[in-house]
């Protein structure tokens, strides 16, 4: 039976018949015989942090089991030498006074090594539990060989599970047992949800089971013995990659859809549209709790009106008009009356998802002829050619990349259509450009997998659908391409809209970072370990032209591996990144004729110029290989490996010239782990220039939407920036919606007065009484954002133990963690407050108690070093600020205000901790009156709490 949380925890797209195989795996996990199975050990751990060198462990347990029985158990608190830290007591509810009377780490484990005897262990996350009971004295007899990865198996068993944490699992197969974070209760869950992963593995396609074995087998992995005794237990079959998609492929149907350029377009009654949205319409039937508004019906009167007209028009609707709909109900029909497509791109994933899992699907029901298809760019996709390769031969050696490739083997088995996106991995960089698609590597019409492919399996169906969603990059990138990558699609809707002009920004521009150069230099060769060029070589005969070719080709890239390392580190010496985030600097005309840029740049003219050498010679030896009637795959991916080497060679040539007066030049560092990520960009300065000549002339119209695109009324900031000033008059029209709830109702806007201004010494002390009382009058579910990462880290190291004290748990956004899992953590507790930075002001969607309060420290104005506002300021001086600095921080603004009501039942406050917006100047009114309340209250910090605590306070 399917729960709840099952249905949450799957990839969206998930084909139904594996939806309906994962729902009955908790069920048959109680019954299944496994006559390999013998008696076998779990084990759990918690400990005060992640580093065994300095972290302790403070409890530990131990079952043995044979089958679903549970045959023994061990358990004990551990009493740690140092004290317990915060957020470890506040996770696990192991504290220090627990902990006095515990017995030290030696006794515990002791009882842990009789328990377990010589017995196979599984633990999830093997090797943290391995690590810390081995520093801590206790090592298997077995030694490593012993232990079973329960994480491992369950990417192999469930690859279209979203997360494959053992309590997120657990939950969604109904296995959880309390207490969570605990190893007393983690152990026992860890028990259940073994036997559910060999049942999954168990109902693996035969072929697949056999792929994933033959990349273990000889490896040394324990695993293998799992996988062995299994597929034993199975008539055996031979691993195809090719039949194993063929497996899972549904029927196509031929292509009937027309350019709308060739077409004759029939007008929709715009009438007809809207009775769409009554109770009786489609919309209405489509939603259980359906409730007709206003303003979504006047959204969808007037797209339908644009799309008859074929005229641009841009949309601010705010929270709760439901904009998806009211523009996909016009566009649907509009297509389907018509025969012709039409494009919805977004900014995120998340909307992507929303669109084709939940608002597509409701619309095709009441409208079933209706097709529709999501479309990306050619590297979110798997390359069936290059993942064969991957795995032939045994497979790759290294641990990490064989366990990528074993849960994407059984990924293929289970994903009718797809993209890398829904596989749930820590992609390393060099192992997922090792399986991704790209256009230079295909080989199209001439690979064996071409009528298997997701990429061009997924482009076959964009061409057949009424609807195509992508995404903004891919919208943008076709358009770059002379429309070389989409259908002819001449209507498109542009939803989150606020974020087109960067997207395209990013397509229109040019960048060269320090690791995509020397990856694809060492793809092609690296001294002492291969490469590419290695694998071409030894395919060619001795005293062959193409061999010596090869030979100095190998010599080439060495050198300008040597020369890149060198310019790269050149370009450290101009931008050094800090403790926080990343750091640009503008290459100027001052700074190409003196200091660090000159010195980079002399050694960018080298690599240039051992760039052009190698790519001629490269160019050569694909040449004597075809003249050899070589069509081997080595061939495809040296022309793949060159055009990005050429690329480069334009993008740097185009930056160390610097006479282009359509861009602005950058230098960027940041900082990753231990390493120094350098990128060189050229930026387009215009980008709405740039869609006015490359990008309307090539649409019917175009749908811009979102919450947020006006500074308050006006809209001029955004049609200068995607470029719709530049049309002629007429070409399209503006609309303001306001929001569908009761703002002044349901939002209290509150803003500080008689603190510090942010560049005061006193501002982060002041900042910090704001906000220690607003938690405390808020009882929690605070969301604090930040433009500052220094001053978010300094005040959560002050507040977090006071607000402790008062009963709060305070989270924050730490580099490293991934946001969607501190968002997680946050919506699941509705006490817990959060401090954040960028990715958590717009997007993050937390409804009801979740979030009551959100409060911007300061107001978000672009840095002023930005080197893009550098370059406006320098061009533009009359206009820049009121052009660009003014009103993209108050969208931003806008956005954040945004996070607090998600629902017509949401109440909260927003507190704007800015005294700029307490004092006279001129901008001030200009970010109030864009917010969507009638009335902001001034309230002395002194009686802030107790203001917020009358209206808002838990008791109330």
């Amino acid at each position: 039976m399917r729960t709840e949380a099952l249905l949450e925890l799957l990839q969206p797209g998930t084909d139904p018949d594996v939806a309906a195989a994962y729902a009955s795996y908790g069920e048959r996990a109680r019954d299944a015989v496994f006559g390999f199975e013998d008696e076998i050990a779990f084990l759990d751990v918690e400990t005060t942090g992640f580093d065994p060198g300095r972290d302790e462990i403070i409890e530990v347990a131990a079952v043995v089991a044979k089958g679903p029985e549970i045959r023994a158990r061990f358990s004990t608190l551990v009493r740690p030498e140092r004290p317990v830290p915060l957020e470890i007591a506040e996770l696990t509810g192991i504290d220090d006074a627990m902990l006095a009377d515990a017995p030290r780490v030696d006794e515990a484990l002791a009882g842990v090594a009789e328990l377990v005897g010589d017995r196979d262990v599984v633990a999830h996350n093997a090797i943290f539990d391995r690590t810390f009971t081995e520093a801590a004295g206790w090592k298997h007899p077995r030694g490593e060989a012993a232990w079973l990865d329960s994480l491992d198996l369950a990417r192999i068993a469930l690859p279209r599970m979203r997360s494959h944490r053992q309590t997120d699992l657990a939950r969604a197969f109904g296995l959880l047992v309390e207490p969570v974070h605990r190893a007393v209760g983690d152990v026992e869950t860890l028990a259940r949800l073994w036997r559910v992963l060999l049942v999954a593995l168990d109902d693996l396609p035969p072929g697949a089971l056999a792929g994933v074995l033959g990349l273990f087998t000889g490896s040394g992995d324990s695993l293998a013995r799992v996988l062995a005794h299994v597929a034993a237990a199975r008539p055996q079959t031979s691993f195809d990659l090719k039949r194993l998609r063929q497996e899972r492929l549904r029927a196509e149907r031929p292509s009937t859809l027309k350019d709308a350029r060739e077409a004759e377009i029939a007008s929709l009654s715009v009438d007809e549209i809207a009775a769409e949205f009554d109770a009786a319409g489609a919309v209405g039937r489509m939603y259980a709790d359906y409730e007709r508004r206003a303003e979504q019906v006047e959204m969808a009167r007037a797209v339908t009106e644009a799309l008859n007209e074929g005229r641009h028009l841009a949309v601010e609707a705010g929270t709760g008009v439901g904009k998806s709909v009211a523009y996909l109900v016009p566009a649907a029909r509009f297509a389907l009356e018509n025969s012709v497509p039409v494009g919805v791109a977004t900014k995120t994933n998340a909307l992507m998802d929303q669109l084709l899992y939940r608002e597509l699907p409701a619309l095709a029901r009441e409208m079933p002829r209706l097709r529709y298809v999501g479309l990306k760019g050619y590297e979110h996709y798997l390359c069936l050619r290059k993942f064969r390769r991957l795995i032939g031969a045994g497979g790759p050696a290294e641990a990490e990349a064989r366990a990528v490739a074993a849960m994407l083997v059984s990924w293929v088995a289970s994903t009718s259509w797809g993209d890398l996106d829904a596989v749930n991995v820590h992609w390393r960089q060099d192992i997922r450009r090792a399986v991704a698609a790209s256009a230079p590597e295909c080989t199209k019409k001439r690979c064996p997998y071409n009528a298997v492919c997701y990429i061009h399996g997924q482009r076959r169906r964009a061409r057949d659908a009424h609807v195509v969603v992508t995404n903004h990059s891919l919208l943008f990138r076709d358009a770059v391409s002379g429309n070389q990558i989409l259908p002819p699609i001449r209507h498109w809707v542009v939803d989150e809209a606020h974020g087109a002009e960067a997207e395209a920004r990013e397509q229109l521009s040019n960048a060269v970072s320090s690791s995509a150069c020397t990856s694809s230099l060492s793809a092609l060769s690296t001294r002492g370990r291969g490469g590419l060029l290695e694998s071409v070589r030894a395919q060619l005969d001795a005293g062959d032209d193409a061999r010596a070719r090869a030979d100095a080709l190998i010599a080439l890239v060495h050198e300008a591996t040597t020369i890149a390392e060198s310019f790269f580190s050149e370009l450290k010496e101009i931008v050094v990144p800090g403790e926080y985030g990343r750091e640009a600097e503008r290459i100027t005309a001052r700074e190409r004729a003196e200091g660090p840029w000159s010195r980079a740049a002399a050694v960018g003219w080298s690599l240039v110029k051992r760039l052009d050498r190698l790519l001629a010679e490269g160019a050569a030896v694909v040449t004597a290989l075809e003249a050899a009637e070589d069509d081997s795959e080595l061939k495809a991916d040296l022309v793949g490996q060159l055009t990005a080497l050429a690329d480069a060679r334009e993008a740097l040539v185009l930056i160390l010239e610097g006479d282009d007066e359509r861009f602005v030049h950058v230098v960027r560092s940041e900082r990753r782990g231990e390493s120094v990520e350098v990128t060189v960009e050229s930026l387009l300065y215009d980008v709405g220039e740039a869609l006015a000549e490359l990008f309307y002339p090539e649409v019917m119209s175009v749908i811009y939407t979102s919450a947020t695109i006006a500074a308050g009324d006006d809209f001029s900031h955004f049609e200068h920036a995607v470029g719709l000033d530049r049309l002629p008059d007429g070409s399209y029209t503006t609309l303001r919606l306001a929001s569908s709830y009761d703002f002044d109702r349901q939002m209290t806007v509150y803003v500080p007065t008689g603190i510090a201004p942010p560049r005061s010494s006193r501002y982060l002390e002041d900042l910090e009484r704001v906000l220690f009382d607003v938690h405390v009058a808020m009882g929690g579910s605070v969301l604090t954002l930040f433009t500052n990462t220094k001053d978010m880290r300094t005040l959560y190291g002050t507040l977090a133990e006071r607000l402790r004290s008062e009963g709060l748990r305070l989270i924050v956004q730490s580099r490293g963690t991934s946001a969607k899992r501190v968002a997680d953590e946050f919506i699941a507790d509705e006490q817990l407050s959060l401090f954040a930075t960028k990715s958590f002001w717009e997007g993050f969607d937390a409804k009801g108690d979740t979030l009551r309060c959100v409060v911007v420290v300061r107001l978000p104005f672009a840095q002023p070093t930005d080197p893009l506002m550098e370059a406006r300021k320098e061009r533009e001086r009359s206009v820049w600020w009121d052009r660009y600095y003014l009103p993209e921080a108050i969208i931003e603004l806008k956005q954040a205000a945004g996070r607090l009501i998600r629902s017509s039942t949401d109440t909260g406050c927003l507190v704007l901790a800015d005294s700029r917006l307490s004092t006279d100047v001129p901008y001030a009114r200009r970010f109030l009156s864009a917010l969507p309340v009638s009335d902001v209250e001034r309230v002395p910090v002194e009686r802030l709490r107790e203001t917020i605590a009358a209206r808002f306070g838990k008791g109330c």
